[in-house]
């Protein structure tokens, strides 16, 4: 068990992009597939967790090639159409669900194949009845130490390699229908059906998709069964982009409800008609008082004006239940989670625990506590807000939170913790054994801390190919900034002018332009892009050769200068509107003239020379010699190094020690008192 973590309130608005990593439930499917596909498949965006580990692991022991890049968050894996290389392996599955559902399907596939496989306690306790049955029926045998038929892990699965018709019963968890759906297309002659219904039913939509995605659809029957039209191994597809989870952005939607006016949380490639059911959680927390703002493949999350209770059925997205749990003692009416039956029996009885712990904070839950232990059938729970109850029963002390080893109560309650309960700062909940996060979001807590800032501006300057651009993108991506290229500005006016006819020389010719252009922005990314007359420019004709052989002329004229000095400017109240936790705007004159006040001033330089290299390779043509010559003489706004800006010179320095140097610049401003 990991040393417990005290929670310390937010005494600021949460503010900046949230860290979302890939979801679970599409990293481990992804690999399965893989797995069975016919040849290499390379997954980005993938969730490095103790259960993608797990499954990883397995698939080695196993004898597949599996390589695993965390750094760059890719997994390789080579898929051998169904053939499995080794038919004896002994594989633990720790408390890993998916991995141990899915393993167990996947082995089946193996012609006399005998597999040991155990997990931990809590694995031992969860249910695999309704799968082992139906691999029983289709001449599998999974086998307790005594020889008998085994219901739950640990069990020797012994194989045919023939699945036929496999009738399962799901009722217990989607997993058992989801891991017999995957492998169904491997054998030509081979159906599922399904007896009664199912919990969770996105995530067998999910598989079903995924299924479709890797070649091989399956075809829903009339008698609630599933059978493949075109049986085989399935497609490799060369690469796979994994959704960021959404039943992790929950705690992300919910953290601006507890930390007060003023927050902005930006999730970054929240995919709202993606794979995951669980984004309609973003919905209950809408009719909750949240402000959700779709904008691209982001979710802006703002205050919460008002945060109302209600009463919601939470049968298909089940893993937030808990997010919208924590939140309801803070409500204004009680709230009412219905459905959640069949969470009793995952990574602990969920029901029970959150009830415990509630109570243990002074709360009123129904039915208590001590109802559930006494009914495990029970599956509904209603929570009566009381922050008087909550504040009495901090001022006795700091409140630990016991976790169960179960990953999302400690992130849940780490969301209740950041709320400033006393009005002062001070910590009233500790999560014990933080570090049981790590089955799917290992640096949740990092995460957390990460948006304890205040929003800061950050001024980048420097002449041509200087490291401008490529050191402040990577900044914005890892701090969570809004990039912005003035750069890109000049050389879209410049496109504009010369498109209708105005001449650098003839100042008229470039006012009378002026006064018809729109400009605008829109967010792809993190970076901001500028709009002329609503359409985005093609990147091309801005680094087209008229473009570059005009565009310092046009720049050093006042009248483009003051046109884009107010837009410019906009941009630190669009990216605090975008929810980012700041803005890194990169240019010639940003610290001198168009933020005069960002916190953070950077001028970058390097030799002539190594410049021109740089130019070059990016296969430009503009000289920097000329272009140094004009912006810095130029009578408005010439190129400086702003008084106060940290000089950094990158003529021999790689682009890693540059971005270090400036995030360590803005972090020491960006963390609030």
């Amino acid at each position: 068990m990991s040393p417990t973590l005290t929670i310390r309130p937010f005494r600021t608005p949460a503010r900046g992009v949230a860290q979302v990593p890939g979801s679970k439930s599409i990293t481990n499917r992804a690999l399965l597939l893989g797995a069975l596909a016919a040849g290499e498949t390379v997954f980005t965006g993938a969730l490095f967790s103790r259960d993608t580990r797990i499954l990883i692991t397995a698939l080695l022991a196993l004898g597949f090639e599996v390589a695993a890049d965390e750094s760059a968050q890719t997994i390789r894996i080579v898929g051998l159409g169904g053939r499995i290389p080794k038919t004896q392996a002994k594989i633990h599955v720790g408390n890993a669900g998916t991995a141990a559902r899915f393993l167990t399907a996947f082995l089946a596939l193996a012609p006399q194949g005998v597999y040991e496989l155990d997990g931990d306690e809590a694995m031992r306790a969860r249910p695999m009845a309704g799968l082992l049955e139906a691999l029983t029926g289709a001449g599998c045998r999974a086998l307790r130490a005594d020889g008998q038929p085994a219901t739950h892990f640990p069990f020797t699965l012994h194989t045919s390699g023939r699945l036929g018709e496999l009738v399962v019963d799901a009722s217990a968890s989607s997993q058992l229908l989801s891991a017999l759906l995957m492998v169904l297309p491997l054998s030509p002659d081979a159906s599922v059906r399904m007896k009664g219904t199912t919990v969770s039913e996105p995530f067998v939509v999910m598989t079903e998709k995924m299924c479709t995605q890797f070649g091989r659809p399956l075809v829903r029957t009339s008698e609630g069964g599933w059978h493949c039209p075109q049986p085989g191994a399935y497609q490799a597809l060369g690469t796979y982009a994994i959704e960021p989870d959404a039943t992790a952005a929950s705690y992300f939607i919910a953290l601006p409800a507890v930390t007060g006016a003023g927050a902005g949380v930006r999730l970054q490639g929240y995919v709202k008609d993606g794979l995951q059911g669980d984004t309609a959680f973003a919905a209950v927390a809408g009719h909750c008082g949240a402000t959700l703002t779709p904008q691209g493949s982001a979710l802006v999350v703002q205050s919460w004006p008002d945060l109302r209770g209600g009463d919601f059925d939470f049968n298909d997205f089940s893993d937030t239940f808990l997010t919208l749990a924590t939140l309801a003692p803070l409500a204004s009416s009680p709230t009412t989670i219905r459905n959640i039956g069949h969470t009793r029996k995952q990574e602990t009885d969920r029901v029970l625990a959150m009830a415990t712990e509630l109570e243990r904070l002074g709360v009123k839950v129904v039915p208590t506590a001590a109802e559930l232990r006494a009914d495990d059938k029970l599956s509904t729970l209603t929570i009566y807000p009381d922050r008087a109850a909550l504040r009495a029963a901090a001022a006795k002390g700091l409140i630990e939170i016991h976790t169960y080893e179960d990953h999302r109560m400690a992130m849940s309650f780490g969301i209740l913790g950041s709320y400033d309960l006393l009005d002062d700062g001070r910590p009233w909940i500790a999560i014990q054994d933080p570090a049981c996060t790590s089955k799917t979001f290992p640096k949740f807590f990092q995460a957390l801390e990460a948006l304890r800032t205040k929003f800061v501006a950050v001024a980048v300057d420097g002449g041509a190919a200087s490291g401008k651009s490529s050191t402040a993108k990577v900044v914005a991506h890892d701090l969570g900034l809004l990039h912005v290229d003035t750069g890109a500005h000049y050389r879209a006016v410049t496109r504009a002018l010369l498109d209708a006819g105005a001449r650098a020389e003839d100042v008229a010719s470039v006012l009378s332009a002026l006064a018809q252009l729109r400009l605008g922005s829109e967010i792809s990314g993190i970076s901001s892009i500028v709009t002329l007359d609503g359409h985005r420019p093609v990147d091309a004709s801005l680094r087209s050769e008229d473009v570059n052989a005009a565009v310092s002329k046009f720049a050093a004229l006042p009248a483009v200068r003051n046109f884009l000095l107010a837009y410019q400017r906009s941009q630190v109240a669009f990216g605090q509107a975008a929810g980012f936790a700041g803005v890194i705007m990169e240019g010639r004159d940003i610290g001198s003239v168009v933020l005069p006040q960002a916190e953070v001033r950077v001028f970058l330089q390097a030799d002539p020379l190594a410049r021109a290299q740089r130019r070059a390779a990016e296969g430009q043509t503009d000289a920097v010699a000329q272009r140094d010559l004009l912006d810095s003489t130029r009578a408005t706004a010439p190129l400086v190094c702003p008084e106060g800006a940290t000089r950094i010179d990158n003529t021999h320095l790689p682009l890693v020690e540059v971005v270090a140097q400036v995030k360590a610049l803005i972090q020491s401003v960006a963390r609030p008192a």
